[in-house]
């Protein structure tokens, strides 16, 4: 049977993507894949890749990643791509080698060097990775500025008020948690339950069982606890310049990690007396 003109096609998928709304681009890519996926053209693999990234699927991206290098051979975007997947599933020698190859191909592609600067700053390496960071941000101004080191001090006061202005059950129950101000999270702090979380994490619940929801009334969701609450302020410092910014990032990583430990949606956080923000990006009050 004819294919539909109606169907939609690749060019619709990077219209969704490039417009935000990654799960029609993931649905239409999906549809176009179809059941064979070694016979989709390199650039609606790529594409896909994309979309499993921005929803936090890096494992899925990186098959689909080996299956547009195997067609294209080594394309910089593809290695690029590559390397991030690797980076986000914990494979730092790996996902190195991909951003070093792709400097040394594209010397003036800045996400690259600012990658590497990410994991000479895991490796210990400081000094490497500022100059890093310098040139990342030297060849691409426009979209990429060197992190901000944030003290402990600014990030617990921040903390603090954030808490201080949540709803109250909420805020009781993470006033009576322990809280770590840690530079980066460390290995063991990027799995949980065998999955893993980015390098880039900004807060991690630690220890504790987490829960689901079994009733509608919030007095009963707070009965579990982590152990701890970890804050990593160098991961911080790569997405908050000010403090606005360290409030706002700070308070929608935070209650991500409540929702997810506590089994909460967004309906039940509409009941503590927080809003879903209307574009649908993580939560504000």
């Amino acid at each position: 049977m004819a294919k539909s003109s109606d169907s939609p096609t690749l060019i619709d998928a990077e219209e969704a993507f490039e417009r935000g709304d990654i799960e029609a681009a993931m649905m239409i890519c999906e549809g176009l894949i179809g059941e064979n996926e070694r016979k989709a053209p390199v650039e609606l693999l790529y594409l896909a890749a994309e979309c499993l990234l921005e929803i936090q699927e890096p494992t899925e991206a990186l098959h689909l990643l080996d299956l547009a290098l195997g067609k294209a051979g080594p394309e910089p975007v593809l290695i690029h791509a590559r390397g991030i997947s690797l980076f986000e599933i914990g494979r730092f020698e790996d996902a190195h080698a991909c951003f070093a190859e792709v400097v040394q191909q594209q010397p003036d592609l800045g996400e690259a060097l600012y990658y590497l600067g990410v994991l000479a700053e895991r490796a210990g390496n400081s000094g490497e990775a500022e100059k890093l960071f310098r040139r990342a941000v030297d060849v691409d101004p426009e979209n990429l500025v060197c992190p901000r080191d944030w003290p402990e001090k600014a990030v617990r006061k921040i903390f603090g008020e954030i808490v201080d202005e949540l709803p109250e059950a909420l805020s009781s129950w993470l006033s009576a948690l322990p809280v770590d101000v840690d530079d980066l999270p460390t290995d063991s702090d990027l799995v949980r339950d065998g999955v893993p979380i980015s390098p880039l994490v900004l807060c991690t619940f630690a220890g504790g069982v987490p829960t689901e929801p079994e009733s509608e009334d919030p007095a009963t969701w707070f009965q579990a606890s982590p152990e701890r609450i970890k804050l990593y302020r160098w991961n911080l410092g790569k997405c908050a310049l000010d403090d606005y910014e360290l409030h706002h990032e700070l308070l929608e990583a935070v209650l991500w990690e409540v929702m997810d430990f506590l089994g909460l949606s967004q309906e039940h956080i509409q009941q503590l007396g927080l809003s879903p923000r209307v574009d649908e990006d993580p939560l504000d009050v």
